[in-house]
């Protein structure tokens, strides 16, 4: 939800540098979990301060990765558009776009790059 608001702020302000910095910080999550700043943060404060003990749910590491990847990229995508000054409004229109999927994964529970993962892992499933 984190990298959905600082989207959305982005935008908002039209600032392509905050959208940078929340494409690093998408792909840093990539590598590890411990580069996940805002994932961090919300362990340090909502689990230890507050003293929550609630489950977190069990996804795969593997699928975490391609969300992630698949949400930075087309961010980047959009970015690069906005940087190079090609298409700039439609670039944005994009960014808000997959901003959106963002949020309707965060408050719905349906994920399109989740979604897509199911799908790519059934077709190349070794047999």
């Amino acid at each position: 939800m984190v990298y959905a608001i600082l989207v959305l702020i982005a935008f908002l302000l039209r600032n392509q540098w905050l959208l940078l910095a929340t494409i690093v910080l998408m792909f840093l999550r990539i590598f590890s979990i411990k580069l996940d700043f805002p994932y961090q943060c919300h362990v340090i404060l909502l689990r230890k301060l507050l003293k929550d003990k609630s489950e977190p749910v069990a996804k795969e590491k593997s699928e975490l990765n391609f969300v992630f990847g698949t949400m930075a990229t087309f961010l980047l995508v959009g970015f690069l558009f906005i940087y190079f000054r090609k298409f700039v409004n439609y670039a944005w229109i994009f960014v808000l776009i997959v901003d959106l999927l963002m949020f309707l994964a965060v408050f719905v529970g349906f994920c399109l790059a989740t979604l897509m993962y199911i799908s790519f892992k059934k077709i190349f499933k070794s047999k």
